[in-house]
């Protein structure tokens, strides 16, 4: 058998590469301003991975388009953080995935489309660096216009209670086993996720 250099980012890939829990994390998960304007309906897989081997140790990623309520499409990108403390380049790793998109929709002869990023953090320490690219810079005032600036959207699952984490149930076993595998009390939560595992089981993606 071949071994699993990368638990976590096979882990991740299966679970969020199905199109019914990726729209019920999308759903769950990003502001309600933004889910309003979102046809989750028609969320698919796009692209499994902009990230070099060297760096599957420390992220995985997957990219979906989804049309929008005005019939325009948006792609969701998702980075999820393997590491255990936050790393405050997270920003320039994302900057530099989404450029990637959209020279890739240059090579394609596609239109632009706008990427919504999300980190997907679940490390031992507290996220507390900012979410704004411009903020690794100390610029004034003047500077400002002339640097390019974004803001992504913090899934912390350290800091989230179990309760409050929500979805269908495939979503919810596998955010709280992302959650609890770096917290060295995984055993005594997967003997509090009996229930959930048992209605799992009953599913097609339980058995799978």
């Amino acid at each position: 058998m071949e071994p699993i250099t990368n638990p976590h980012d096979r882990f991740f890939r299966q679970v969020f590469s199905q199109q019914d829990t990726a729209a019920d994390f999308v759903r769950n998960y990003l502001p309600s301003v933004i889910v309003e304007l979102l046809d989750l309906s028609t969320l698919e897989l796009a692209k499994d991975s902009f990230i070099d081997d060297e760096l599957r140790q420390h992220f995985s990623d997957l990219l979906y388009l989804v049309q929008r309520v005005d019939g325009q499409p948006t792609y969701v990108y998702v980075l999820f953080e393997h590491k255990s403390f936050p790393d405050i380049l997270t920003s320039l790793q994302l900057l530099r995935y989404m450029t990637q998109i959209w020279d890739l929709a240059v090579r394609q002869k596609s239109k632009f489309i706008p990427v919504l990023p999300i980190v997907v953090y679940h490390g031992q320490a507290e996220w507390r660096l900012s979410r704004s690219f411009a903020d690794l810079f100390n610029l004034p005032q003047p500077f400002q216009e002339f640097f390019p600036d974004f803001r992504y959207w913090l899934v912390d699952l350290s800091s989230m209670d179990d309760a409050d984490i929500k979805g269908e149930v495939l979503a919810q076993v596998a955010l709280l086993t992302l959650k609890h595998v770096l917290q060295n009390d995984l055993d005594a939560s997967i003997r509090a996720m009996t229930p959930l595992l048992v209605k799992l089981a009953s599913q097609t993606t339980g058995l799978q």
